[in-house]
């Protein structure tokens, strides 16, 4: 009995790693979260893959060997190629491993990145306007108005207002005495955080216009409206 199962040998332990694989495949992680996702590789996939790596090299050494030996030279050849799929799949997982060990650590963006700044001066008030690139490319605009400048890069946001669109948008503003006045097209209102409490402060109003009055405004050369420069 020993000595059919040695002469066997080869084809047992290969035939055992191509079921561990076929068991990985059929056994997909259910949740790619981080905590799932490092159970179910170091309790389920890695523990089988050590195993597919060592029984895929035992079972290749033996049948190389009795090949060379010249004993029962076709049933170790068959052996040899009952295996050859569970070592190129180990070598793709060792290759995919070392190239993705190898990858840069990403670098986390921000959501939002400067532009430009500017302040309007109000009779005994200053209101700052801060522009900003945002979207997944920075290509999208937005304009905060606050009476607290934007210093070291922070600022409460909760108790400004602010306005945005895409890569096209524009806005241009006025002032008086102790107001100012933003032209802002009709789909892209002037927005707010629910959460402020002191946006009274900020003596901003919002006047909507149309794509053609928004045009106007682009060919407007008097000095009594600005638009912001990005």
């Amino acid at each position: 009995m020993l000595k059919l199962l040695y002469k066997y040998l080869g084809l047992i332990l290969g035939t055992i790693s191509i079921i561990l694989i076929i068991i990985i495949f059929i056994s997909p992680p259910t949740d790619f979260d981080g905590g799932p996702m490092l159970a179910y590789n170091f309790l389920f996939f890695f523990p089988i893959m050590i195993g597919v790596g060592l029984l895929t090299v035992i079972a290749l050494v033996i049948s190389i060997k009795r090949v060379g030996k010249n004993l029962n030279r076709t049933l170790n050849t068959i052996s040899i190629l009952v295996a050859a799929p569970s070592l190129l799949y180990c070598g793709l997982i060792l290759t995919r491993i070392a190239l993705i060990s190898s990858e840069p650590e990403p670098k986390e963006l921000p959501d939002e990145i400067e532009n430009n700044r500017t302040s309007v001066v109000l009779e005994g008030k200053t209101i700052h306007l801060t522009g900003f690139n945002f979207g997944t490319d920075y290509k999208k605009r937005r304009v905060y108005i606050s009476g607290i400048p934007y210093f070291n890069n922070q600022f409460n946001i909760e108790d400004a207002y602010f306005c945005q669109g895409d890569s096209t948008f524009e806005l241009y503003y006025a002032s008086d005495k102790d107001s100012i006045f933003v032209y802002i097209p009709n789909n892209e209102p002037m927005y707010h955080y629910i959460n402020g409490k002191n946006r009274h402060k900020v003596p901003v109003r919002a006047i909507q216009l149309s794509d053609d009055e928004i045009a106007s405004l682009k060919r407007n050369k008097t000095d009594s409206i600005k638009r912001f420069n990005w």
